[in-house]
């Protein structure tokens, strides 16, 4: 039975209901490539949930002609809007638990995927035209990150471990103070988890947190990586943070990450 469209996120997802009264997220691809990313995605995340005890939803893949449809369990918990300490404490523990779990196999895309949205773009993401029209500023930015990523070497981006690609507090479930589900794994793939990690410290703004809390995620997610790893992935994410909001018209989004962009960068 199909309840509804849920809440949150920019792509959405839909709320259904099987014959026993359980709730399920059902979501749907019909490009080719994305297609097979996604079912790269499930086998991945349902590797974190099994092998690193993450609390991420069991998911089944069905395929119909042309789509792609992907049912998910409905994790409980309500979408973190503040964080503390006990919940960082909780989300480094998960961290160190999916570390090393890249296997022989496993498909390796990382360096390739980061570097041509450095460099070019991605497809329907981290676009660099809205950056490159919008102003002189985001501009500058946009061409101080494609220089980044022509100077990169991709062996300089490691692939050991399993990546979420979308960690912040949006996709991150909690109950009474804890944390209950991670959610929105749809494009897991094998990366470096730091990754993940430079992505929750820049996402803390988004939200309320404690005090200490935002210093503590920018420590533990900068402050050993190399410059050309920092480089790599806030540069990708900075081209991610403002793409979607300059093409959204969300003005003060785009003031507020065009105002920690070079602080961001510096030393890369």
């Amino acid at each position: 039975m199909l309840v509804g469209r849920l809440a949150g996120g920019e792509t959405g997802a839909t709320e259904i209901r099987d014959e026993a009264g359980r709730s399920w997220v059902l979501k749907w691809e019909h490009d080719l490539a994305t297609r097979a990313r996604r079912r790269e995605g499930v086998a991945l995340a349902e590797r974190l949930r099994v092998e690193a005890g993450w609390p991420a939803p069991r998911q089944e893949v069905v395929e119909d002609d042309d789509w792609t449809f992907v049912v998910q369990e409905l994790r409980p918990g309500e979408p973190v809007t503040r964080l503390s300490h006990p919940l960082v404490d909780e989300l480094l523990r998960l961290h160190e638990l999916r570390l090393g779990l890249a296997r022989s196999g496993d498909r390796d895309h990382w360096a390739d995927d980061l570097l041509t949205t450095l460099t070019v773009g991605g497809q329907g993401y981290c676009l660099h035209g809205p950056l490159r029209t919008h102003d002189a500023r985001t501009r500058a930015l946009v061409a101080r990150i494609e220089q980044i990523g022509h100077g990169l070497d991709p062996d300089a981006l490691p692939a050991a471990d399993l990546v979420h690609w979308d960690l912040h507090p949006g996709n991150l479930l909690q109950q009474r103070g804890r944390l209950s589900g991670v959610v929105d794994l749809d494009f897991v793939l094998v990366g470096d988890a730091a990754f993940d990690l430079v992505t929750l410290a820049m996402t803390s703004v988004a939200v309320e947190a404690d005090p200490g809390v935002r210093s503590r995620l920018l420590a533990v997610a900068l402050d050993d990586l190399d410059p050309a790893r920092r480089g790599a992935y806030v540069g990708h994410l900075l081209v991610r943070f403002l793409d979607w909001p300059i093409r959204r018209g969300r003005w003060d989004e785009v003031e507020m990450w065009l105002g920690q962009a070079d602080r961001l960068l510096d030393g890369c």
